[in-house]
């Protein structure tokens, strides 16, 4: 299968610890972002929990933090997108994974 080279800016540190981690697993950096890779695939999302050390908030309560003058856009047209599209998006994902059409 063609392969192809993937470019991500991280801090010195954090790329050394990263290698050292993956070198005593056994793994390059290469074979370890792949895995990241697949596992997000195989799952449709996240590998992992993402935690917030801080009390759970909604998106809805998120987005309420930005004020009138932030818009989000769609990355690949820069057409504006509001809070209820955002909403609707990650309420039909939240269905999907759960099994619900």
């Amino acid at each position: 299968m063609p392969q192809t080279t993937v470019s991500i800016r991280v801090e010195d540190s954090v790329k050394r610890d990263a290698e050292t981690l993956f070198a005593n697993l056994g793994l390059t950096m290469s074979s370890a972002v792949n895995v990241f890779f697949r596992q997000a695939i195989m799952e449709e999302a996240l590998p992992f929990q993402v935690k917030f050390k801080r009390k759970h908030i909604t998106l809805q309560e998120r987005l309420a933090g930005f004020d009138d003058n932030y818009e989000f856009h769609e990355w690949d047209t820069g057409a504006p997108v509001g809070s209820e599209t955002i909403m609707n998006f990650t309420n039909g994902i939240r269905a999907r994974r759960l099994g619900v059409r």
